[in-house]
């Protein structure tokens, strides 16, 4: 156990029981089955992720050089649900997703922005350069994973939301073989680098963050609706390497223990952390290049959504300046929604086409800061995929 990043260890135990040694434990754990595909397809280069799509498209059979480990890795991808399920996982995710624009605005207020609260968990942002990156690109590289996977039927095999998913898991890899190459990663003191406990974290952020955040916006779900998303990510929890034993923990009550958990043992944000909510909030103020009074509103707009949507401490912490816009939009937003909601449902507008709209926006969105939502490259583009397979850690610091 890493001693080290977990504060609070008593009370921890005393709140959530088997949950907190289980988080422990999590934090030590990475994901063997993707690190061995990743170390056995290192020689092959860039050319390695043609090589994981043929498999998955046409069965491992017809990759006559495949690694066993790639084999081992695609026999252990989560079976196929079954309809029932699979019904249920389409009408969560379709529920979520026809909140369009209010469902990105929380993925770039709260579920990104709480990614930079853990410092253990952004080291391999740090350590591998990644911060660096334009800052939107990132984002909207994220975004056109969510929208693949929100599209209908984008969780199954063969579709693009699947395929990204295991290729979002393949990167994981990646880095963590870079960090540990790199000389610079101390286990002990931070674990895995991107271990089962931040990966669990990032689940927390993408499903029972985005649900309590469009509720909070005036969005309302049945509560067969809430329990089709938490199965549709713990589907996608499986393929993106998290392990059996945690899956059971993605359902509204252990994913809101687990928050709780986790904000109690992690240190809080340090300078990287900051710097980077900063960044991207600004960065976003700037998407499209707006004049600057427009700019200035959008930044003001986009701090006062992070108070919002994350809480008062989180935004302080992160040293977000406080904006009168986190006491306006909850007096305008939510009453907004509502109206809109209620003439939708007058009007008798499918949900279905409601979803296709809302997704189609998110996507002219995305394609706006050059990242469009369509095939497997938007997570790394193939030039950045070969110097991935080529990196070669620096020398440890004497």
């Amino acid at each position: 156990m890493s001693k080290s990043r977990i504060l609070n260890g008593a009370e921890a135990s005393r709140r959530h029981g088997v949950l907190a040694g289980t988080y422990a434990a999590a934090i030590m754990q990475a994901d063997p089955l993707a690190d061995a595909a990743v170390e056995a397809l290192h020689p092959f280069h860039g050319r390695w992720w043609p090589m994981v799509l043929k498999a998955l498209e046409e069965g491992i059979a017809a990759v006559p050089d495949a690694p066993p480990e790639l084999a081992a890795l695609i026999a252990s991808l989560p079976p196929e649900p079954t309809p029932e399920d699979r019904e249920k996982m389409e009408r969560g995710a379709a529920a979520v997703a026809r909140a369009g624009d209010s469902a990105g605005l929380v993925l770039q207020c709260a579920s990104l922005i709480i990614d930079y609260w853990s410092p253990p968990a952004m080291k391999p942002l740090v350590l591998t350069g990644t911060m660096q990156q334009q800052t939107v690109h990132r984002l909207a590289q994220t975004g056109a994973w969510w929208i693949q996977l929100h599209r209908p039927g984008g969780l199954r095999a063969g579709q693009d939301g699947y395929k990204t998913t295991l290729h979002v898991r393949l990167i994981h890899a990646l880095v963590r073989r870079m960090v540990r190459g790199s000389g610079a990663w101390d286990r002990a003191a931070w674990g895995e680098p991107i271990n089962q406990a931040d990966l669990f974290f990032q689940v927390v952020g993408f499903s029972k963050l985005m649900i309590d955040s469009l509720q909070r916006m005036g969005y309302r779900f049945t509560a067969e609706e809430k329990e089709g998303y938490y199965l549709f990510w713990r589907h996608t929890a499986a393929l993106l390497g998290v392990e059996k034993a945690l899956l059971p923990y993605i359902d509204e009550h252990e994913c809101g223990r687990y928050w709780d958990l986790w904000m109690l043992t992690n240190p809080g944000p340090d300078a990287d952390g900051i710097a980077l909510a900063a960044t991207t909030l600004e960065a976003l103020a700037g998407v499209g290049n707006p004049s600057a009074p427009m700019r200035r509103f959008q930044l003001w707009m986009l701090r006062g959504a992070t108070y919002w949507l994350l809480g008062w401490e989180i935004g302080q912490k992160l040293k977000i300046p406080w904006t009168q816009a986190g006491h306006l939009l909850p007096l305008v937003y939510k009453p907004a929604v509502r109206i809109s909601e209620a003439f939708a449902k007058l009007r008798g507008v499918d949900r279905d086409q409601a979803v296709a709209r809302a997704i189609a926006k998110l996507a002219l969105g995305n394609a706006a800061v050059g990242v469009v939502p369509e095939g497997t490259h938007v997570v790394s583009a193939p030039d950045r995929l070969e110097a991935l397979a080529k990196f070669k850690p620096a020398p440890p610091v004497p």
